[in-house]
């Protein structure tokens, strides 16, 4: 399979407008998916993307396809180690200035979340180096304070909506995901559905991202996004 940024034959799948249809057969990452964070995190194993995060990488590594759209339909498979811990991440235009993570799909443990992220880009990188300053002194970021959170800028991820996880460790989780306009549908293994509505998320998407845990191994596959 390729990816494909802009379609120009008719698509026979359920997916409208296909963007991406990646099964990793191939030996390597696939024509646009780019990695950050440490480098050989990951790989193409058994025809499944492989990430792993080392102990001491307090911010897991990320890999990127780049998509276009704005309402999007998103199909993809993962599987976690024991620990269970897989973030997935659609950017777009933030509606505060800028390119900015605006929808996240979690699975931490046994519990699936849907969450936006608002705020300004530039508040966001103010807090990442904040974070890391404190990270080298041993300490971590204090909560937010009430002034803070009451300004639309400082940016902060917002959850929208959580539940148990039907699943259990090393097996694979199927995950659709429904984005039109605000409004997020999220459902696990055909059968367990989540939704939720935000308030950042109508807007032009430019990347898709997966991003590992703390010290765990998460494997993707299947991954699939198309246009509504």
């Amino acid at each position: 399979m390729h990816l494909l940024l802009i379609p120009i034959l008719a698509c026979t799948s359920a997916f409208a407008g296909e963007l991406i249809d990646e099964d990793f057969s191939g030996p390597g990452l696939p024509q646009g998916w780019t990695t950050g964070g440490r480098a050989n995190s990951w790989s193409v194993v058994d025809g499944a993307l492989q990430g792993v995060c080392a102990k001491e990488d307090d911010h897991g590594p990320a890999v990127f396809a780049p998509l276009e759209g704005r309402d999007l339909s998103l199909s993809y498979k993962v599987k976690l180690d024991d620990q269970g811990n897989c973030l997935m991440l659609i950017d777009g235009e933030s509606a505060f200035g800028g390119s900015a993570h605006l929808l996240r799909v979690s699975i931490y443990g046994n519990t699936l979340t849907i969450a936006q992220d608002r705020g300004t880009p530039q508040s966001h990188i103010e807090q990442g180096k904040l974070r890391a300053a404190l990270a080298k002194e041993g300490k971590t970021v204090p909560p937010p304070m009430a002034e803070q959170l009451a300004d639309p800028k400082f940016y902060r991820t917002e959850r929208l909506a959580s539940a148990p996880l039907q699943a259990k460790p090393g097996e694979w989780i199927k995950i659709d995901v429904t984005l039109k306009g605000n409004d997020v549908t999220v459902t696990a293994n055909d059968s367990q559905k989540l939704t939720a509505k935000g308030t950042v998320l109508d807007a032009a998407k430019s990347r898709l991202v997966f991003l590992v845990g703390q010290a765990k191994t998460v494997w993707i596959d299947d991954v699939r996004v198309g246009t509504l």
